[in-house]
């Protein structure tokens, strides 16, 4: 087939620049430009006379980058390509980066004796990666101002909460005189929902310390076994009033690196939560085992488990699911969340399987180092 086009057409009409240069001297007054193409006149705002007989220096400016500029003339000097980016200026001194590849060309003898720069603009990019740090920046410092309100508020809260908490148990218990029924029952809510706020500050607080940093960790290694035996020992009595029956089942497990204090936050909320959402007479099953290079540990329970749209939410902040507490207790929603950044911290695994009507089983793993 015959081409009725010029190679030349294709090089003039492209939407990426084309510059070439003689190869040398690549010193003072460096090597001329003798040809650009039409991309390049639409960009820089210079005609082609005025940069044919030129150096390319006369387009670099105050952020053209000298580590940028020294990586370029040495692949010159050695007559190699090189692709990299670089800023450059316009006629009229606007700023653009520059995607830039610059292959050698040889004459029939094979000796380099021209460059050719093949240029795609950037800027648009560049603008938007900007923006982009900027915004997440702006993001950062007001997460770290958020942090650092539920920090304050939350502890100067907790004090004047604990104070009422502890007089209306004084006051429902008679301490200082005698209640009737009514009173009674206004003073327990008043102290559930004491218990209620106490939980709330505290995760508060665990939620502003973990994402501030300021949380440290003391990794020992440990037994999870007995961590997980001793948290079903202290929730037997919360299963026993709902007539659950809790269920241990140990596996033969190595000992694992574990901060103590805040694996017992995650076993216990997920011990509680089993219990919290579970109704009477069913089974809870909480069990370690060990996979591959990791310590697991699961507990699985008969409640009525998760929805699909439930399951995406779980270990969020402040979520509302579907699934309500079988006996009247209240959620934060913010124990899951709390759970999933400790496992992350201890760079472990969290989640869920879970089928609606058919219970769910919670688990995380942790590796073995």
């Amino acid at each position: 087939m015959a081409i009725d086009f010029s190679i030349e057409d294709v090089v003039r009409f492209a939407n990426d620049i084309v510059i070439v240069t003689e190869a040398n001297p690549l010193d003072e007054p460096g090597p001329k430009i003798v040809y650009v193409n039409e991309a390049f006149t639409r960009l820089t705002g210079y005609a082609k006379e005025e940069v044919l007989g030129k150096t390319p220096r006369v387009l670099q400016g105050p952020d053209s980058a000298p580590e940028t500029r020294a990586e370029i003339r040495r692949a010159l000097e050695k007559k190699e390509p090189i692709r990299t980016t670089i800023v450059n200026y316009s006629k009229s001194g606007e700023k653009y980066w520059l995607d830039i590849n610059i292959i050698p060309l040889k004459n029939s003898k094979g000796e380099v004796t021209h460059f050719a720069a093949i240029e795609r603009d950037l800027t648009v990019i560049k603008q938007a990666e900007e923006e982009i740090r900027q915004q997440n920046k702006l993001l950062q410092d007001l997460n770290e101002t958020k942090n650092k309100f539920l920090g304050i508020a939350s502890h100067d809260l907790r004090n004047p909460i604990y104070v009422i908490r502890t007089y209306s148990e004084v006051l429902r218990e008679g301490g200082v005189g005698g209640v009737n029924d009514k009173q009674r029952e206004l003073l327990e809510k008043i102290f559930n929902s004491c218990n209620y706020m106490k939980s709330l500050l505290e995760n508060l607080l665990d939620i502003s310390k973990i994402e501030s940093g300021k949380i440290e960790l003391d990794l020992r290694v440990q037994d999870l076994n007995s961590l997980a035996k001793a948290q079903c020992e202290l929730n037997q009595l919360l299963a026993q009033k709902k007539n659950i029956a809790l269920h241990l089942h140990p596996g033969e497990i190595p000992r694992v690196s574990f901060d103590e204090n805040s694996m017992v936050q995650v076993v216990g909320n997920f011990i509680g939560n089993a219990i919290k959402f579970s109704p009477p007479d069913t089974h809870i099953h909480v069990s370690t085992w060990l996979e591959g290079a990791h310590v697991c540990f699961s507990v699985r329970d008969e409640g009525p488990g998760l929805s699909g749209e439930d399951q995406k939410l779980l270990f969020g902040e402040f979520q509302t699911l579907s699934s309500k507490p079988t006996g009247g207790e209240k959620s934060t929603g913010l124990g899951l969340a709390i759970v999933k950044k400790i496992i992350n911290l201890h760079k472990g695994e969290v989640g869920v399987d879970s089928t609606l009507g058919k219970g769910s089983t919670f688990y995380f793993k942790l590796p073995i180092e």
